[in-house]
Protein backbone atom coordinates (compact mmCIF):
# COMPACT_ATOMS: atom_id res chain seq x y z
CA UNK A 1 0.00 0.00 0.00
CA UNK A 2 2.75 2.44 0.82
CA UNK A 3 5.54 1.36 -1.44
CA UNK A 4 7.26 3.86 -3.70
CA UNK A 5 5.99 2.03 -6.78
CA UNK A 6 2.48 2.75 -5.57
CA UNK A 7 3.25 6.44 -5.19
CA UNK A 8 4.50 6.38 -8.77
CA UNK A 9 1.26 4.70 -9.72
CA UNK A 10 -0.57 7.66 -8.27
CA UNK A 11 0.92 9.83 -10.98
CA UNK A 12 -0.58 7.63 -13.70
CA UNK A 13 -4.11 8.24 -12.51
CA UNK A 14 -3.67 11.85 -11.45
CA UNK A 15 -5.30 13.53 -14.43
CA UNK A 16 -8.46 11.47 -14.12
CA UNK A 17 -8.64 11.98 -10.39
CA UNK A 18 -8.24 15.73 -10.71
CA UNK A 19 -11.08 15.83 -13.21
CA UNK A 20 -13.43 13.98 -10.90
CA UNK A 21 -12.61 16.32 -8.02
CA UNK A 22 -14.40 19.02 -9.98
CA UNK A 23 -17.26 16.89 -11.26
CA UNK A 24 -20.58 15.95 -9.78
CA UNK A 25 -22.09 12.54 -10.17
CA UNK A 26 -24.86 12.86 -12.74
CA UNK A 27 -26.35 9.39 -12.47
CA UNK A 28 -26.85 8.78 -8.78
CA UNK A 29 -30.27 7.23 -9.36
CA UNK A 30 -28.78 4.32 -11.28
CA UNK A 31 -27.92 1.01 -9.68
CA UNK A 32 -24.18 0.59 -9.19
CA UNK A 33 -22.89 -2.00 -11.66
CA UNK A 34 -20.74 -3.59 -8.99
CA UNK A 35 -22.72 -2.62 -5.91
CA UNK A 36 -25.27 -4.99 -4.46
CA UNK A 37 -28.96 -4.75 -3.78
CA UNK A 38 -30.38 -1.69 -2.09
CA UNK A 39 -30.36 -2.01 1.68
CA UNK A 40 -33.70 -1.99 3.49
CA UNK A 41 -34.92 -2.36 7.03
CA UNK A 42 -35.79 -5.80 8.36
CA UNK A 43 -38.42 -6.66 10.94
CA UNK A 44 -35.97 -6.09 13.79
CA UNK A 45 -35.04 -2.64 12.49
CA UNK A 46 -31.64 -3.90 11.25
CA UNK A 47 -30.18 -3.11 7.84
CA UNK A 48 -30.44 -5.65 5.04
CA UNK A 49 -28.84 -5.95 1.63
CA UNK A 50 -25.53 -6.49 -0.13
CA UNK A 51 -22.59 -4.13 -0.25
CA UNK A 52 -19.44 -4.34 -2.33
CA UNK A 53 -16.21 -3.18 -0.70
CA UNK A 54 -13.40 -2.29 -3.09
CA UNK A 55 -9.72 -1.66 -2.58
CA UNK A 56 -6.28 -3.23 -2.83
CA UNK A 57 -4.50 -6.02 -0.92
CA UNK A 58 -3.99 -6.43 1.95
CA UNK A 59 -6.97 -4.32 2.95
CA UNK A 60 -9.24 -7.25 2.21
CA UNK A 61 -7.32 -9.40 4.70
CA UNK A 62 -7.83 -6.70 7.32
CA UNK A 63 -11.57 -6.51 6.74
CA UNK A 64 -11.94 -10.28 6.79
CA UNK A 65 -10.14 -10.40 10.15
CA UNK A 66 -12.84 -8.15 11.66
CA UNK A 67 -15.78 -9.36 9.58
CA UNK A 68 -17.12 -11.89 12.09
CA UNK A 69 -18.00 -9.17 14.58
CA UNK A 70 -19.61 -7.05 11.87
CA UNK A 71 -21.76 -9.95 10.71
CA UNK A 72 -22.85 -10.63 14.29
CA UNK A 73 -24.02 -7.04 14.60
CA UNK A 74 -25.44 -6.84 11.06
CA UNK A 75 -26.40 -10.41 10.13
CA UNK A 76 -28.53 -9.32 7.18
CA UNK A 77 -25.84 -7.30 5.40
CA UNK A 78 -23.89 -9.39 2.93
CA UNK A 79 -20.35 -8.13 2.22
CA UNK A 80 -18.60 -8.84 -1.06
CA UNK A 81 -15.00 -7.85 -1.76
CA UNK A 82 -13.62 -6.43 -5.01
CA UNK A 83 -9.85 -6.03 -4.67
CA UNK A 84 -7.10 -5.41 -7.21
CA UNK A 85 -3.75 -3.59 -7.28
CA UNK A 86 -3.66 -0.02 -5.98
CA UNK A 87 -3.29 1.78 -9.30
CA UNK A 88 -5.97 -0.28 -11.07
CA UNK A 89 -8.37 0.25 -8.17
CA UNK A 90 -8.01 4.05 -8.25
CA UNK A 91 -8.22 4.23 -12.03
CA UNK A 92 -11.40 2.13 -12.02
CA UNK A 93 -12.86 4.18 -9.17
CA UNK A 94 -12.17 7.46 -10.99
CA UNK A 95 -13.82 6.11 -14.13
CA UNK A 96 -16.91 4.81 -12.35
CA UNK A 97 -17.38 8.01 -10.35
CA UNK A 98 -17.21 10.08 -13.53
CA UNK A 99 -19.65 7.73 -15.28
CA UNK A 100 -22.08 7.62 -12.35
CA UNK A 101 -22.13 3.81 -12.20
CA UNK A 102 -19.85 0.88 -11.55
CA UNK A 103 -18.36 1.94 -8.22
CA UNK A 104 -18.33 -0.26 -5.11
CA UNK A 105 -20.49 0.77 -2.18
CA UNK A 106 -17.42 1.30 0.00
CA UNK A 107 -14.07 2.17 -1.56
CA UNK A 108 -10.58 2.50 -0.17
CA UNK A 109 -8.63 5.64 -1.10
CA UNK A 110 -4.86 5.75 -0.56
CA UNK A 111 -3.56 8.79 1.32
CA UNK A 112 -1.66 9.96 -1.76
CA UNK A 113 -4.96 10.38 -3.60
CA UNK A 114 -7.17 11.98 -0.96
CA UNK A 115 -6.57 15.58 -2.10
CA UNK A 116 -7.96 14.61 -5.52
CA UNK A 117 -11.14 13.15 -4.00
CA UNK A 118 -12.07 15.42 -1.14
CA UNK A 119 -13.93 17.99 -3.28
CA UNK A 120 -15.72 15.44 -5.44
CA UNK A 121 -19.53 15.69 -5.43
CA UNK A 122 -19.49 12.08 -6.62
CA UNK A 123 -18.77 11.01 -3.03
CA UNK A 124 -21.20 11.12 -0.13
CA UNK A 125 -20.93 13.98 2.34
CA UNK A 126 -20.47 12.20 5.67
CA UNK A 127 -21.16 15.35 7.68
CA UNK A 128 -24.85 15.04 6.85
CA UNK A 129 -27.50 12.81 8.37
CA UNK A 130 -27.64 9.93 8.92
CA UNK A 131 -23.84 9.72 9.07
CA UNK A 132 -22.95 12.75 11.22
CA UNK A 133 -19.26 11.83 11.07
CA UNK A 134 -18.18 15.02 12.84
CA UNK A 135 -19.00 13.33 16.14
CA UNK A 136 -15.81 11.26 15.75
CA UNK A 137 -13.43 14.12 15.00
CA UNK A 138 -11.65 14.11 18.34
CA UNK A 139 -11.14 10.35 18.16
CA UNK A 140 -8.90 10.40 15.10
CA UNK A 141 -5.33 11.48 14.39
CA UNK A 142 -5.73 15.17 13.57
CA UNK A 143 -3.47 15.08 10.51
CA UNK A 144 -5.53 12.36 8.82
CA UNK A 145 -8.98 13.63 9.81
CA UNK A 146 -8.29 17.10 8.44
CA UNK A 147 -7.31 15.71 5.03
CA UNK A 148 -10.86 14.46 4.36
CA UNK A 149 -12.56 17.90 4.39
CA UNK A 150 -13.36 19.80 1.21
CA UNK A 151 -11.36 22.99 0.72
CA UNK A 152 -14.18 25.09 2.19
CA UNK A 153 -14.77 22.61 5.06
CA UNK A 154 -18.43 22.26 4.08
CA UNK A 155 -18.14 18.59 3.18
CA UNK A 156 -16.26 15.55 4.41
CA UNK A 157 -16.16 12.51 2.15
CA UNK A 158 -13.78 10.05 3.83
CA UNK A 159 -13.01 8.39 7.16
CA UNK A 160 -9.33 7.65 7.88
CA UNK A 161 -8.37 4.02 8.33
CA UNK A 162 -4.67 3.98 9.12
CA UNK A 163 -1.69 6.21 9.70
CA UNK A 164 2.02 5.69 9.02
CA UNK A 165 4.07 7.07 11.94
CA UNK A 166 7.66 7.33 10.74
CA UNK A 167 10.48 5.69 12.66
CA UNK A 168 14.05 4.48 12.16
CA UNK A 169 14.59 0.73 11.77
CA UNK A 170 18.12 -0.51 12.43
CA UNK A 171 20.02 -3.80 12.70
CA UNK A 172 20.90 -4.20 16.37
CA UNK A 173 23.30 -7.07 15.64
CA UNK A 174 25.36 -4.95 13.25
CA UNK A 175 25.31 -1.95 15.58
CA UNK A 176 26.60 -4.18 18.38
CA UNK A 177 29.28 -5.68 16.16
CA UNK A 178 30.49 -2.16 15.33
CA UNK A 179 30.58 -1.04 18.96
CA UNK A 180 27.54 1.21 18.61
CA UNK A 181 24.71 1.38 21.16
CA UNK A 182 21.68 -0.82 20.48
CA UNK A 183 19.23 0.55 23.04
CA UNK A 184 16.57 2.60 21.17
CA UNK A 185 16.90 5.68 23.38
CA UNK A 186 20.70 5.63 23.13
CA UNK A 187 20.57 5.20 19.36
CA UNK A 188 18.11 8.10 19.09
CA UNK A 189 20.38 10.30 21.17
CA UNK A 190 23.50 9.40 19.19
CA UNK A 191 21.75 10.05 15.87
CA UNK A 192 19.78 13.12 16.92
CA UNK A 193 22.18 15.33 14.93
CA UNK A 194 23.47 14.92 11.40
CA UNK A 195 26.98 14.79 12.82
CA UNK A 196 25.86 11.72 14.78
CA UNK A 197 24.22 10.19 11.71
CA UNK A 198 27.45 10.58 9.74
CA UNK A 199 29.44 9.05 12.60
CA UNK A 200 27.23 5.97 12.53
CA UNK A 201 27.36 5.81 8.72
CA UNK A 202 31.17 5.82 8.80
CA UNK A 203 31.33 3.27 11.60
CA UNK A 204 29.13 0.64 9.94
CA UNK A 205 30.58 1.13 6.46
CA UNK A 206 32.54 -1.66 4.76
CA UNK A 207 33.61 -0.78 1.21
CA UNK A 208 31.45 -2.68 -1.24
CA UNK A 209 29.97 -4.80 1.56
CA UNK A 210 27.95 -2.77 4.06
CA UNK A 211 26.16 0.59 4.10
CA UNK A 212 24.00 2.62 6.48
CA UNK A 213 20.88 3.10 4.30
CA UNK A 214 19.65 2.18 0.81
CA UNK A 215 19.66 5.84 -0.28
CA UNK A 216 20.55 8.89 1.77
CA UNK A 217 18.03 10.86 -0.31
CA UNK A 218 15.17 9.44 1.76
CA UNK A 219 16.36 11.39 4.81
CA UNK A 220 15.54 14.61 2.95
CA UNK A 221 12.26 13.23 1.66
CA UNK A 222 11.15 12.54 5.23
CA UNK A 223 11.18 16.29 5.86
CA UNK A 224 8.22 16.51 3.48
CA UNK A 225 6.53 13.25 4.40
CA UNK A 226 3.34 14.98 5.58
CA UNK A 227 3.03 16.34 2.03
CA UNK A 228 2.91 19.97 3.13
CA UNK A 229 4.67 21.39 0.07
CA UNK A 230 2.58 24.53 -0.42
CA UNK A 231 1.12 27.41 1.56
CA UNK A 232 -2.45 28.72 1.20
CA UNK A 233 -1.33 30.97 -1.67
CA UNK A 234 -0.05 27.91 -3.54
CA UNK A 235 3.55 29.00 -3.09
CA UNK A 236 6.04 26.15 -2.97
CA UNK A 237 7.69 26.09 0.45
CA UNK A 238 10.89 24.03 0.51
CA UNK A 239 12.52 25.86 3.43
CA UNK A 240 12.54 23.63 6.53
CA UNK A 241 14.42 23.80 9.80
CA UNK A 242 17.65 21.87 9.30
CA UNK A 243 17.13 21.21 5.60
CA UNK A 244 20.54 22.51 4.53
CA UNK A 245 22.24 20.48 7.26
CA UNK A 246 20.33 17.43 6.03
CA UNK A 247 21.36 17.98 2.42
CA UNK A 248 24.99 18.54 3.43
CA UNK A 249 24.90 15.24 5.32
CA UNK A 250 23.44 13.50 2.27
CA UNK A 251 26.15 14.98 0.07
CA UNK A 252 28.89 13.74 2.42
CA UNK A 253 27.27 10.34 2.72
CA UNK A 254 27.15 9.90 -1.04
CA UNK A 255 30.69 11.24 -1.54
CA UNK A 256 31.98 8.63 0.91
CA UNK A 257 29.78 5.85 -0.54
CA UNK A 258 28.15 5.31 2.85
CA UNK A 259 24.72 4.69 1.28
CA UNK A 260 23.94 1.96 -1.24
CA UNK A 261 22.48 4.46 -3.72
CA UNK A 262 19.52 2.19 -4.53
CA UNK A 263 15.77 2.54 -4.25
CA UNK A 264 14.61 1.40 -0.81
CA UNK A 265 11.95 -0.82 -2.45
CA UNK A 266 14.33 -2.55 -4.85
CA UNK A 267 15.08 -6.26 -4.76
CA UNK A 268 18.69 -5.35 -4.00
CA UNK A 269 17.66 -3.33 -0.95
CA UNK A 270 15.33 -6.07 0.32
CA UNK A 271 18.14 -8.61 0.19
CA UNK A 272 20.49 -6.17 1.92
CA UNK A 273 18.09 -5.58 4.82
CA UNK A 274 17.86 -9.31 5.37
CA UNK A 275 21.57 -10.14 5.17
CA UNK A 276 22.71 -7.09 7.13
CA UNK A 277 24.59 -5.33 4.37
CA UNK A 278 22.13 -2.42 4.61
CA UNK A 279 21.83 -1.80 8.32
CA UNK A 280 18.94 0.66 8.56
CA UNK A 281 16.01 2.39 6.88
CA UNK A 282 13.70 5.22 7.95
CA UNK A 283 10.05 4.93 6.93
CA UNK A 284 6.49 4.36 8.16
CA UNK A 285 5.78 2.02 11.05
CA UNK A 286 4.00 -0.37 8.70
CA UNK A 287 7.49 -1.36 7.43
CA UNK A 288 7.75 -3.55 10.52
CA UNK A 289 5.11 -5.79 9.02
CA UNK A 290 7.07 -6.04 5.78
CA UNK A 291 10.18 -7.06 7.72
CA UNK A 292 8.35 -9.79 9.60
CA UNK A 293 6.48 -11.30 6.66
CA UNK A 294 8.32 -10.51 3.42
CA UNK A 295 11.80 -9.10 3.90
CA UNK A 296 13.44 -10.73 6.92
CA UNK A 297 11.12 -13.27 8.56
CA UNK A 298 14.13 -14.89 10.25
CA UNK A 299 15.27 -11.57 11.73
CA UNK A 300 13.72 -11.84 15.19
CA UNK A 301 15.95 -10.05 17.69
CA UNK A 302 18.11 -8.43 15.00
CA UNK A 303 16.07 -5.26 14.56
CA UNK A 304 15.37 -2.19 16.67
CA UNK A 305 13.06 0.79 16.18
CA UNK A 306 13.53 4.36 17.38
CA UNK A 307 12.81 8.01 16.63
CA UNK A 308 13.84 9.48 13.28
CA UNK A 309 17.47 10.65 13.09
CA UNK A 310 18.85 14.10 12.37
CA UNK A 311 16.21 15.93 14.37
CA UNK A 312 13.54 15.22 11.73
CA UNK A 313 10.19 15.97 13.42
CA UNK A 314 7.37 13.45 13.80
CA UNK A 315 5.76 12.78 10.45
CA UNK A 316 3.45 10.42 8.59
CA UNK A 317 4.08 8.19 5.58
CA UNK A 318 1.04 6.59 4.00
CA UNK A 319 -2.39 5.69 5.28
CA UNK A 320 -5.75 5.06 3.66
CA UNK A 321 -9.40 6.18 3.85
CA UNK A 322 -12.86 4.73 3.18
CA UNK A 323 -15.45 6.58 1.07
CA UNK A 324 -19.07 5.99 -0.04
CA UNK A 325 -19.82 6.85 -3.69
CA UNK A 326 -23.02 8.86 -4.18
CA UNK A 327 -24.19 6.30 -6.75
CA UNK A 328 -24.46 3.57 -4.11
CA UNK A 329 -28.02 2.44 -3.32
CA UNK A 330 -26.74 0.92 -0.09
CA UNK A 331 -25.41 4.00 1.68
CA UNK A 332 -26.73 3.20 5.15
CA UNK A 333 -25.35 -0.32 4.98
CA UNK A 334 -22.08 1.04 3.61
CA UNK A 335 -21.90 3.53 6.49
CA UNK A 336 -22.63 0.74 8.96
CA UNK A 337 -19.59 -1.09 7.58
CA UNK A 338 -17.30 1.96 7.77
CA UNK A 339 -18.59 2.95 11.19
CA UNK A 340 -18.05 -0.53 12.60
CA UNK A 341 -14.62 -1.10 11.06
CA UNK A 342 -13.02 2.31 11.59
CA UNK A 343 -14.84 3.94 14.53
CA UNK A 344 -14.41 1.11 17.01
CA UNK A 345 -11.29 0.05 18.85
CA UNK A 346 -11.92 -3.69 18.66
CA UNK A 347 -12.20 -4.03 14.87
CA UNK A 348 -9.35 -1.56 14.33
CA UNK A 349 -7.04 -3.67 16.47
CA UNK A 350 -8.19 -6.90 14.85
CA UNK A 351 -7.21 -5.42 11.51
CA UNK A 352 -3.92 -4.16 12.94
CA UNK A 353 -3.09 -7.69 14.08
CA UNK A 354 -3.88 -9.05 10.62
CA UNK A 355 -2.23 -6.53 8.28
CA UNK A 356 -0.23 -3.99 10.36
CA UNK A 357 -2.43 -1.04 9.32
CA UNK A 358 -1.82 1.25 12.29
CA UNK A 359 -5.16 2.76 13.42
CA UNK A 360 -5.91 6.43 12.86
CA UNK A 361 -8.65 5.91 15.47
CA UNK A 362 -6.84 6.87 18.68
CA UNK A 363 -9.14 5.16 21.27
CA UNK A 364 -7.72 1.91 19.88
CA UNK A 365 -4.44 2.83 21.60
CA UNK A 366 -6.04 2.37 25.04
CA UNK A 367 -5.82 -1.42 24.79
CA UNK A 368 -2.72 -2.07 26.90
CA UNK A 369 -2.78 -5.74 26.00
CA UNK A 370 -1.84 -4.67 22.48
CA UNK A 371 0.01 -1.37 22.74
CA UNK A 372 2.09 -2.18 25.82
CA UNK A 373 3.04 -5.67 24.63
CA UNK A 374 6.72 -6.37 24.00
CA UNK A 375 7.44 -7.28 20.40
CA UNK A 376 9.97 -10.08 20.38
CA UNK A 377 10.84 -9.48 16.74
CA UNK A 378 12.09 -6.06 17.77
CA UNK A 379 14.07 -7.31 20.78
CA UNK A 380 11.18 -6.87 23.20
CA UNK A 381 10.44 -3.24 22.37
CA UNK A 382 6.97 -1.77 22.84
CA UNK A 383 6.82 -0.74 19.19
CA UNK A 384 3.09 -0.05 19.05
CA UNK A 385 3.33 2.30 22.03
CA UNK A 386 6.06 4.22 20.17
CA UNK A 387 3.98 4.48 17.00
CA UNK A 388 0.90 5.52 18.99
CA UNK A 389 2.79 8.36 20.69
CA UNK A 390 4.04 9.62 17.32
CA UNK A 391 0.59 9.33 15.70
CA UNK A 392 -1.07 11.39 18.43
CA UNK A 393 1.52 14.12 17.82
CA UNK A 394 0.66 14.56 14.11
CA UNK A 395 -1.03 17.91 13.50
CA UNK A 396 -2.98 19.03 10.40
CA UNK A 397 -1.05 20.52 7.48
CA UNK A 398 -2.07 22.20 4.22
CA UNK A 399 -2.41 19.64 1.41
CA UNK A 400 -3.02 20.11 -2.32
CA UNK A 401 -3.47 18.04 -5.46
CA UNK A 402 0.12 18.91 -6.40
CA UNK A 403 1.68 17.13 -3.43
CA UNK A 404 2.11 13.65 -4.88
CA UNK A 405 3.77 15.04 -8.01
CA UNK A 406 6.05 17.22 -5.89
CA UNK A 407 6.93 14.21 -3.77
CA UNK A 408 7.84 12.24 -6.87
CA UNK A 409 10.41 14.89 -7.80
CA UNK A 410 12.46 14.63 -4.61
CA UNK A 411 14.11 11.28 -5.20
CA UNK A 412 15.00 11.99 -8.84
CA UNK A 413 15.97 15.65 -8.39
CA UNK A 414 18.15 15.19 -5.30
CA UNK A 415 19.90 12.22 -6.86
CA UNK A 416 20.44 14.25 -10.02
CA UNK A 417 21.93 17.02 -7.89
CA UNK A 418 24.24 14.54 -6.21
CA UNK A 419 25.36 13.19 -9.59
CA UNK A 420 26.03 16.75 -10.80
CA UNK A 421 28.03 17.66 -7.68
CA UNK A 422 25.67 20.46 -6.67
CA UNK A 423 25.85 22.02 -3.23
CA UNK A 424 22.87 22.02 -0.86
CA UNK A 425 21.40 25.34 -1.99
CA UNK A 426 21.82 24.49 -5.66
CA UNK A 427 20.09 21.18 -5.01
CA UNK A 428 17.09 22.97 -3.48
CA UNK A 429 16.94 25.30 -6.47
CA UNK A 430 17.01 22.36 -8.89
CA UNK A 431 14.24 20.64 -6.95
CA UNK A 432 12.10 23.79 -6.94
CA UNK A 433 12.50 24.16 -10.72
CA UNK A 434 11.60 20.51 -11.33
CA UNK A 435 8.52 20.70 -9.08
CA UNK A 436 7.32 23.95 -10.70
CA UNK A 437 7.49 22.39 -14.16
CA UNK A 438 5.87 19.12 -13.10
CA UNK A 439 2.99 20.74 -11.19
CA UNK A 440 2.18 23.76 -13.40
CA UNK A 441 -1.08 22.37 -14.80
CA UNK A 442 -2.14 20.84 -11.51
CA UNK A 443 -1.60 24.15 -9.72
CA UNK A 444 -4.01 25.87 -12.10
CA UNK A 445 -6.57 23.15 -11.44
CA UNK A 446 -6.15 23.50 -7.68
CA UNK A 447 -6.56 27.27 -7.85
CA UNK A 448 -9.75 26.76 -9.86
CA UNK A 449 -11.13 24.54 -7.08
CA UNK A 450 -10.55 27.39 -4.62
CA UNK A 451 -12.10 29.90 -7.02
CA UNK A 452 -15.18 27.72 -7.37
CA UNK A 453 -15.44 27.62 -3.58
CA UNK A 454 -15.13 31.41 -3.39
CA UNK A 455 -11.90 31.17 -1.43
CA UNK A 456 -9.34 32.48 -3.90
CA UNK A 457 -8.24 36.10 -4.01
CA UNK A 458 -5.98 37.21 -6.86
Amino acid sequence: MKKRSIRNGALLALAGLTALSLAACSKTSEVSQTGGQAADTGKSGGLKGTIVVGGWPSGDDGFKAALKGFQEEYPDIKVEFQFTDTTSHHQALATSLAAGSGAPDVAMVEGAYIAQYRDSKALTNLLEEPYLAEQYKEDFVALKWDQAYSVDNSRMVAIPWDVGPCTYFYRTDIFEECGLPTDPEEVAELMSTWEGVLKVAETVYKPGERWLVPSATYFYQLMFCNRDYYDEKMNLRLDRDGDIDCLNAIIKMRENLWDMNVDMWSTEAYAAYANGSCVSVATGGWFGGFLKTDIDPEGTGHWGVTELPGGIPHCNWGGSFLVIPEQSRNKEAAWAFINYMLCNAGPQNEMLAAVDYFPAYTPAYDDNAIYEVKDEYFSGQKTKALWASISEDLEPVFNTIMDVTAEGCIYSSVNAGLDQGLNAQQMKELLAQDIDVATAELKNQQIQVYKDAGLWKE
